[in-house]
């Protein structure tokens, strides 16, 4: 088992660490120059970032490049080892999953096995977007804060942050470096995820483009070839959808509003009308016939 926790000193010489069983810790590793490690094998996987530096993942069956800001999942009882480019030593923050959560019969086994089909073992991904890139780095920086505050719930939230980053993977925001995709299409592609997902947030067509990594008016432009539709549009688009489901579960029309995203009944009301030809009072009366 390797690294430090969290902590500022370069290492020479790869250190020793436990992962309790069932549970999720995060570990960092700032290796200095001459860094050197033995091919072995240990006993949890790794969700890897490369923060800083190149190097080489070295396994029995070869080795592959490895730069700053790839992804690596590496299974337990796989051997392995990270050899440093001499002039740039690596920084790696890593996850690490005790084998038992994704063991026969365990809850994460199946997101486990859909993440491995996303590359190659021991191939490094990429973020398949700007968008993406943010959301993994933002996941490994949480699991490093949580750890060092050890507040209230944080072997939870560590958890949490294992289970966000195997998601992502198995839903192919971390791809082969290889499959690459043009980074501008990929991060509009990652905001259009997103908002499937956070649309009853309130959003911002600047936020959304920043994370982006491209001005709003590139962003618009590039939205609106990929969906057919205006920013605004889908995402009224998609809160009138879950307001119709809401109104279907509950008959509660203020309850539906306030839900699905929006903050102003008037507003939601003429949204609605526009969107379906009916207003919620009068969807609902169409239920109850």
């Amino acid at each position: 088992m390797e690294y430090q926790e969290t902590g500022k000193l370069r290492r020479q010489t790869a250190a020793r660490i436990e992962v309790p069983p069932r549970q999720v810790r995060v570990l960092e590793s700032h290796h200095a120059a001459g860094f050197e490690m033995d091919l072995g094998t240990w006993s949890f996987h790794k969700i890897c970032w490369v923060a800083v530096g190149r190097g080489q993942l070295e396994f029995y069956e070869g080795s592959t490049h490895i730069q700053r800001n790839d992804f690596l999942l590496l299974p337990a009882d796989w051997p392995h080892r990270f050899v440093d480019d001499p002039h740039d030593s690596l920084t790696l923050v890593m996850v690490c999953v005790d084998q038992e959560l994704t063991g026969k019969g365990a809850s994460l086994k199946p997101t486990w096995t859909e993440a491995l089909k996303g590359g190659a073992l021991g191939q490094p991904r990429c973020a398949r977007s700007a968008f993406h890139h943010n959301e993994l780095v933002e996941d490994f920086r949480r699991g490093l804060r949580e750890q060092l505050g050890r507040e209230i719930g944080w072997e939870l939230s560590l958890m949490s942050v294992g289970l966000d980053l195997l998601v992502r993977m198995a839903r192919g925001h971390c791809i082969e470096r290889e499959s690459y995709e043009l980074a501008s299409v990929g991060a509009v592609r990652g905001a259009i995820d997103y908002l499937d997902q956070h649309f009853y947030e309130a959003q911002r067509i600047e936020d959304i483009a920043e994370r982006c990594d491209l001005s709003p008016r590139r962003f618009t432009a590039l939205f609106k070839a990929q969906t057919g539709l205006t920013f605004i549009h889908y995402l009224n688009q998609r809160r009138i959808e879950y307001a119709q489901q809401r109104l279907v579960q509950t008959g509660h029309i203020l309850y539906a509003c306030y839900e699905s995203g929006f903050n102003d009944p008037a507003y939601f009301y003429r949204v609605f009308k526009q969107q379906t030809g009916k207003t919620p009072g009068q969807y609902l009366s169409d239920l109850e016939r």
